[in-house]
């Protein structure tokens, strides 16, 4: 056909990698493409996608949106993986050229991969044009075979049609009289044309089966009945009928060999069974339709998934009228595809059949002559007649009945074939309806599976409403909807932890912590209700602070304490509470001669995180009574005692909620570091200003931007460094992991250099310099004892990034002979803080000398 494009679908290196090769095209070209597809998950999906399109007949319109998601998701997930970026554009471009030569595009998938070969590509979904595929142009599984390119059969009407309907009596029952009506009745127009024969074998045995075929020519089988697929032997049967009632599977090697006993051989067989279609994932040809291609049968259509009685009616009509109009075998599936859509409630069970082909050529007959048109007397044999009389010929001695006459016996098998009775419609209706209830529930255990609780509390609901006493339907409604509550109610939980409604939240997850689906939910309530503790006892603190009530501060406070330690001191609150007692004590030292022994730091219990020098152990305030005079009490009478409010056995309420220190800095690491920030500083002002004045050489441009290198890239950073081990901004690891982010970025930037273009990396390395620094002087400005540090931490690396503004307040340009006077005033800044650090350095050496010399001996 001028208007195939094939596509060639193989192995990869890997299980889920294929390759896809266009064979030929319209357009032309052989474009190829590599792709990943996660097989195993299809075919975990396939049980709730045959139950979804199984359930998409019933009449609840509801359901629908549900269940063409599914299908959706499936069919664009093959979509996408098969027609890559490079095979897309090819299938595109090939639909515009058969468009223009005013054909449809055909789509042949060669697939050499076996596993492909079970996926639903008659789902193939494309997302631009919002389009099934199979719906708008023919889809069909090329199988390879041998010898395949077979001649169309000359056919002169009608086409004949052998109809075999079996039905084991150890298997689910088929109404066997209302599946000849069902086939019957879809063929009534073609029949009462003279195009169509149906033929119905009286039972579905071995035995009959082989005589009506002996008793041909047959162009077409049409099979009824039950079809699996054995795993054990990874390959498809079907169900006869046995000699003692029961199913006799028959494998795929063993129908093909039954089916070759007709002459000709049949070139068409539609097997309308549960999983005729399924393939195995081993051997390309084990499934029932591939090996009767594969055999000699010109194609075969076949059920994927179980079908509707609707549908399979649908299906046949479209299917068989289109061919005996001589329409191909794969527009003949596609217009029986269209047959099926035009259900009021919009089914999805187009998708069940598939279409497998031999070789290239879809024309599997060719009509010759004029049908005749049937009557009372005259015509093709009716289609409820028995076969075994339809098709026998002459016996010796007799002549042969004309072709187009029908007995008085053949005349009353047709009648009583063609009226049903009403018991016999409502059984076929009750079957149908057994079967969509079940899809239904299938669908709706498969949704509560995947903890789809809103899909399947609608399928449930549909369920219920069409049999309100289905098995454990109501139950399991009841449970969605319980378990759709508790998510809900989890969620909202979620919500309000989130958003810091403790109580909202502790409420929430109290309804649900009992439910072994939320095992989380315990603990989060737990946590809730401390935090929700935390906050209050943090507002009851505030307020009393605000007061002025120190002594009720120190009391919420310690409480605090034993529920979050670090809560207990909410932006420094009870530090300050703390101060304010002390300062309203007066202290007076004892005498030297009278000090039992030294006081503790001048800190103080609540201001100190590590604990002060162990005492000796303090003189009881009363001696006990002896024999001799009694003894004058010399404990002095001012000396503030311990707070009793705070266990000592506790955590220290002094520490703020972020955990840091507030020892004293190293005074001589805090000296150097000044030393080597005004040394970075000094040195970067006279260079800046001999480039800018001075340099009438250039020499910035031949190696001087080396020294600024130097400057920013070495000494600055060595002096970050020394700062931090003086202790800035504070000794967390929060803080020492901030100040090193602060000399490493700077060496970044220094050392990538102002050249004569601006470096993205210097650049980038500016701005996280600055905003560490700005990091790191926040911390220290939390900290009181070092609030001085922080400010000269903080001013001389947020001012970095001002090195980029360059003449006339331009930003980010060339460095080459432009007037860098804010790098310059950034150069001055940290010559000042350098200077500050030293001089702050001096002092705290000279505070710490002077506590020497006051400390006691001990």
């Amino acid at each position: 056909m001028d208007c195939d494009i094939e596509l060639e679908i193989d192995t990869g290196s890997a299980r889920g990698e294929y390759t896809v090769h266009v064979v030929r095209a319209p357009a032309g070209g052989h474009a190829s493409g590599a792709f990943t597809l996660d097989v195993d998950g299809i075919l975990d999906r396939l049980p709730q996608l045959e139950a979804t399109v199984l359930a998409s007949a019933v009449a609840a319109r509801r359901t629908m949106p549900v269940a063409e998601m599914v299908v959706r998701e499936v069919g664009q997930e093959l979509f996408q993986a098969l027609f890559t970026r490079e095979v897309y554009g090819t299938y595109r471009a090939s639909l515009g050229a058969a468009q223009h030569a005013g054909q449809q595009l055909r789509v042949v998938l060669r697939l050499a991969a076996p596993e492909l070969a079970t996926m639903p590509w008659e789902t193939l979904f494309d997302p631009e044009t919002e389009t099934y595929l199979c719906q708008t142009e023919p889809l069909l599984r090329h199988v390879p075979a041998p010898d395949y390119n077979q001649n169309p059969l000359d056919v002169a009407p009608p086409l004949r049609i052998l109809g075999i309907v079996a039905s084991p009596r150890d298997l689910p029952a088929l109404d066997v009289q209302a599946e000849k009506e069902h086939l019957s009745r879809a063929l009534a127009g073609p029949v009462s044309e003279g195009r169509v024969e149906l033929v119905w074998a009286k039972s579905g045995t071995w035995d009959d089966v082989q005589s009506m075929l002996l008793a041909g020519p047959w162009h077409v089988v049409h099979f009824v009945g039950h079809g699996d697929y054995d795993s054990r032997t990874d390959e498809g049967r079907i169900a006869l009928v046995g000699p003692d009632g029961r199913a006799a599977m028959v494998r795929a090697v063993r129908l093909m060999a039954l089916l070759s006993v007709a002459a000709p051989r049949p070139r068409l067989v539609v097997l309308n069974s549960c999983s005729s279609g399924e393939m195995g994932q081993s051997d390309l040809f084990s499934g029932t339709a591939s090996a009767l291609v594969r055999s000699g049968i010109g194609a075969v259509a076949a059920m994927q998934f179980a079908i509707s009685d609707y549908a399979a009616i649908a299906f046949a009509h479209g299917f068989y009228a289109a061919i005996a109009n001589g329409r191909t075998v794969d527009e003949a599936a596609r217009v029986g595809r269209i047959s099926v859509m035009a259900s009021p409630d919009g089914t999805l069970e187009w998708v069940t059949p598939a279409l497998y082909v031999r070789g290239g050529s879809t024309q599997l007959f060719t009509l010759k002559g004029m049908p005749r048109a049937s009557t009372a007397g005259e015509g093709a044999t009716p289609a409820g007649a028995s076969g075994a009389q339809a098709a026998v010929p002459a016996t010796p001695g007799q002549p042969a009945a004309p072709v187009g006459a029908a007995s008085p016996a053949q005349a009353g098998t047709a009648q009583a074939g063609a009226e049903l009775t009403s018991a016999t419609r409502a059984s076929a209706e009750q079957a149908m309806k057994r079967a969509q209830l079940r899809a239904l529930y299938v669908q709706a255990s498969a949704e509560l599976r995947a903890h789809r609780l809103e899909q399947a509390t609608e399928l449930l609901d549909d369920l219920l409403t069409l049999e309100p006493g289905y098995r454990d339907a109501a139950a399991l409604r009841d449970s969605a909807r319980n378990r759709l509550h508790l998510a809900r109610a989890y969620r909202e939980a979620l919500e309000a932890e989130e958003a810091g409604d403790w109580l909202a939240a502790a409420d929430g997850f109290a309804a649900v912590q009992d439910d072994p689906g939320f095992p989380e939910a315990a603990t989060r309530k737990q946590d809730c209700e401390r935090r929700q503790r935390v906050s209050d006892l943090q507002g009851e603190l505030r307020y009393h602070s605000s007061l002025g009530s120190w002594e009720a501060v120190l009391d919420v406070s310690a409480e605090l304490a034993s529920v979050d330690p670090d809560a207990a001191d909410p932006d420094g609150l009870t530090t300050a509470a703390l101060a304010e007692i002390e300062k309203a004590t007066p202290k007076e030292l004892p005498k030297p001669e009278e000090a039992p022994e030294p006081e503790p730091a001048p800190r103080g219990f609540y201001t100190s995180v590590s604990p002060p020098p162990a005492p000796a152990p303090a003189p009881p305030q009363r001696l006990p009574e002896t024999a001799g005079p009694p003894q004058k009490d010399t404990t002095p009478k001012t000396q503030t005692p311990a707070p009793a409010r705070v266990p000592a056995s506790g955590p220290d309420i002094s520490v703020p909620r972020t955990g840091r220190s507030q020892e004293p800095l190293n005074w001589t690491p805090l000296a150097w570091g000044g030393a080597a920030l005004a040394v970075a500083g000094g040195l970067g002002t006279c260079f800046a200003i001999y480039f800018l004045w001075f340099d009438e050489n250039y020499w910035y441009e031949s190696g001087g931007d080396g020294s600024l290198r130097v400057v920013y890239g070495l000494v600055a950073p060595l002096g970050y460094l020394l700062l931090a081990v003086a202790g800035l901004p504070d000794r967390t690891v929060m803080g020492r992991l901030v100040m090193a982010g602060v000399v490493v970025s700077g060496a970044v930037f220094g050392l990538s250099g102002l050249n004569y273009t601006v470096e993205l990396t210097a650049v980038v390395a500016s701005f996280v310099h600055a905003a560490l620094g700005l990091w790191a002087g926040v911390l220290a400005l939390r900290a009181q004892s070092v609030r001085a540090d922080g400010w000269l931490l903080l001013w001389p690396t947020v001012t970095v990034p001002l090195v980029w503004i360059q003449d006339k307040g331009t930003f980010l340009e060339s460095w080459y002979r432009t007037h860098a006077y804010f790098a310059l005033v950034q150069l001055v800044i940290v010559c000042a803080a350098g200077v500050g650090f030293l001089v702050a350095g001096r002092r705290l050496r000279a505070s710490s000398e002077k506590g020497q010399e006051h400390e006691p001996a001990g």
